[in-house]
């Protein structure tokens, strides 16, 4: 009779179900680990850890992300730049940086991969792991996504969503579950390269059809506002601002800012 055919050959070792990355993930015993499967067997899995001193681009967090996927080295490097600028640097808990960030992307060339479904897969995990970065950020009780829509260009787009997400009062208030009109527009307004009239601006809470939205002649709706503060009681805040200039628009995540940030950073000494 013929001989049988060869086992197959085992799983990289960091897909291999008692080794490498799933066992660390046991271990650690927290949420920020995530997998993608493609429907081409293709594996990605990646885990990331960040607490403060985290802003654009990345600092002062760590992120290894695994596939057996048969990408080479360049590929890798290509696909990784695309996710990360979608993700990684487009979350901001504090504003500050260090020289500790590292983003990995491993392959063991395993499989065989369609590589436009490797980086939708890849843009997704990546952008998931971000956002739990953010969730578990210090002193952190909600994540915000913002997006800024109706901008001229790409660069300005990006300058309103860091200008909003880093503003200390625009972050005390979603903490406190005020819609403060003033303190959006003034983080708007401190964009100076690209003025935006008051009268265009649109700020909308929420999502679907519990989205609320002031603008300039209803700011002061308390029927409005007081409809707003439950989607600000939220753990994840969602919040579009339509600057009503142009068609670029750009996302990004963040967290509010309570008091438990200033007790962790105020009281030790490294």
């Amino acid at each position: 009779p013929p001989p049988p055919p060869p086992p197959p050959p085992p799983p990289p070792f960091f897909f291999h179900p008692h080794a490498g990355i799933p066992a660390a993930q046991e271990s650690r015993g927290r949420g920020d680990v995530y997998k993608r499967q493609l429907e081409d067997g293709t594996n990605i899995l990646g885990f990331a850890k960040g607490a403060g001193m985290v802003e654009p681009n990345m600092a002062t967090m760590l992120s290894y992300i695994v596939t057996d996927g048969d990408l080479q080295s360049n590929e890798l490097r290509t696909a990784l730049q695309h996710a990360v600028n979608q993700s990684f640097n487009r979350i901001s808990i504090d504003t500050d940086t260090s020289t500790s960030d590292t983003v990995v992307l491993l392959s063991a060339s395993h499989k065989k991969t369609d590589r436009k479904d490797f980086q939708i897969a890849l843009d997704d995990l990546c952008c998931d792991l971000a956002k739990q970065i953010v969730q578990d950020g210090e002193g952190a009780t909600k994540l915000i996504e913002l997006k800024i829509s109706g901008a001229q260009n790409d660069k300005s787009a990006l300058l309103f969503a860091k200008s909003v997400i880093n503003s200390p009062l625009v972050k005390t208030a979603i903490y406190g579950a005020d819609p403060n009109w003033g303190r959006f527009v003034m983080a708007i307004g401190k964009v100076f390269d690209f003025p935006i009239p008051i009268e265009n601006v649109k700020i909308c809470f929420g999502q679907g059809a519990k989205r609320v939205c002031l603008d300039a002649e209803h700011y002061e709706d308390m029927t409005l506002i007081e409809a707003l503060r439950p989607l600000l009681q939220a753990k994840e805040v969602f919040i579009e601002i339509e600057l009503g200039m142009g068609t670029f628009a750009e996302r990004v995540w963040g967290c509010d800012l309570s008091e438990r940030y200033v007790a962790e950073n105020a009281y030790y000494t490294t």
